[in-house]
Protein backbone atom coordinates (compact mmCIF):
# COMPACT_ATOMS: atom_id res chain seq x y z
CA UNK A 1 0.00 0.00 0.00
CA UNK A 2 1.08 3.33 -1.00
CA UNK A 3 1.01 5.82 1.72
CA UNK A 4 0.00 8.78 -0.27
CA UNK A 5 -2.84 6.86 -1.99
CA UNK A 6 -4.57 5.62 1.27
CA UNK A 7 -4.08 9.16 3.40
CA UNK A 8 -5.98 10.57 0.12
CA UNK A 9 -8.74 7.74 0.27
CA UNK A 10 -8.88 8.24 4.07
CA UNK A 11 -9.25 11.73 3.24
CA UNK A 12 -11.38 11.52 0.88
CA UNK A 13 -14.28 9.09 2.53
CA UNK A 14 -13.74 9.64 5.92
CA UNK A 15 -12.95 13.86 5.90
CA UNK A 16 -9.91 13.20 8.21
CA UNK A 17 -5.98 14.41 7.46
CA UNK A 18 -3.85 11.70 8.53
CA UNK A 19 0.12 11.41 8.09
CA UNK A 20 1.02 9.06 5.95
CA UNK A 21 2.52 6.54 8.06
CA UNK A 22 -0.70 6.67 9.97
CA UNK A 23 -2.98 5.67 6.66
CA UNK A 24 -0.54 2.95 6.40
CA UNK A 25 -0.92 2.05 9.94
CA UNK A 26 -4.86 2.31 9.74
CA UNK A 27 -4.89 0.41 6.66
CA UNK A 28 -2.88 -2.53 8.31
CA UNK A 29 -4.94 -2.37 11.39
CA UNK A 30 -8.11 -2.95 9.65
CA UNK A 31 -6.87 -5.98 7.37
CA UNK A 32 -5.51 -7.45 10.46
CA UNK A 33 -9.09 -6.78 12.33
CA UNK A 34 -10.49 -8.31 8.98
CA UNK A 35 -8.60 -11.06 8.78
CA UNK A 36 -9.52 -12.57 12.36
CA UNK A 37 -12.94 -11.36 12.33
CA UNK A 38 -14.54 -11.85 8.59
CA UNK A 39 -12.17 -13.57 6.59
CA UNK A 40 -15.23 -13.43 3.75
CA UNK A 41 -14.65 -9.65 3.45
CA UNK A 42 -10.83 -9.97 3.35
CA UNK A 43 -10.96 -11.97 0.78
CA UNK A 44 -13.03 -10.26 -1.16
CA UNK A 45 -10.62 -7.17 -0.94
CA UNK A 46 -8.36 -9.70 -2.59
CA UNK A 47 -10.20 -10.01 -5.20
CA UNK A 48 -11.16 -6.61 -6.12
CA UNK A 49 -7.28 -5.77 -5.86
CA UNK A 50 -6.78 -9.00 -7.60
CA UNK A 51 -9.22 -7.47 -10.61
CA UNK A 52 -7.64 -4.10 -10.80
CA UNK A 53 -4.37 -6.14 -11.08
CA UNK A 54 -5.30 -7.87 -14.34
CA UNK A 55 -6.76 -4.65 -15.46
CA UNK A 56 -3.21 -2.98 -15.36
CA UNK A 57 -3.97 -0.17 -13.39
CA UNK A 58 -1.09 2.32 -12.24
CA UNK A 59 -0.02 0.94 -8.48
CA UNK A 60 -0.98 4.20 -7.14
CA UNK A 61 -4.19 4.02 -8.31
CA UNK A 62 -4.97 0.48 -7.40
CA UNK A 63 -3.90 1.79 -3.76
CA UNK A 64 -6.22 4.43 -3.51
CA UNK A 65 -8.81 2.16 -4.89
CA UNK A 66 -8.57 -0.83 -2.68
CA UNK A 67 -7.94 1.74 0.64
CA UNK A 68 -11.57 3.49 -0.61
CA UNK A 69 -13.44 -0.49 -0.69
CA UNK A 70 -11.67 -1.26 2.35
CA UNK A 71 -12.38 2.24 3.87
CA UNK A 72 -16.53 1.68 2.86
CA UNK A 73 -16.67 -1.56 3.83
CA UNK A 74 -15.67 -1.43 7.73
CA UNK A 75 -18.24 1.61 7.63
CA UNK A 76 -20.98 -0.53 6.81
CA UNK A 77 -19.79 -3.87 8.42
CA UNK A 78 -17.97 -2.01 11.78
CA UNK A 79 -18.24 1.31 11.75
CA UNK A 80 -17.42 1.76 15.79
CA UNK A 81 -14.42 -0.61 14.86
CA UNK A 82 -13.34 1.77 12.63
CA UNK A 83 -14.05 5.03 14.80
CA UNK A 84 -12.02 3.01 17.52
CA UNK A 85 -8.82 2.00 15.45
CA UNK A 86 -8.98 5.71 13.84
CA UNK A 87 -9.13 7.15 17.10
CA UNK A 88 -6.40 4.62 18.14
CA UNK A 89 -4.35 5.71 15.59
CA UNK A 90 -4.67 9.84 15.58
CA UNK A 91 -4.20 9.88 19.63
CA UNK A 92 -0.68 8.35 19.43
CA UNK A 93 1.85 10.61 20.23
Amino acid sequence: MESKSAKQAISDVLQLDLEESQSQELYYNICNFLMQKDELCYVDIIKFKYSLLIEDFNQELIDYFVMEYVLSNMRSKYDLVLSALTYLITSKS
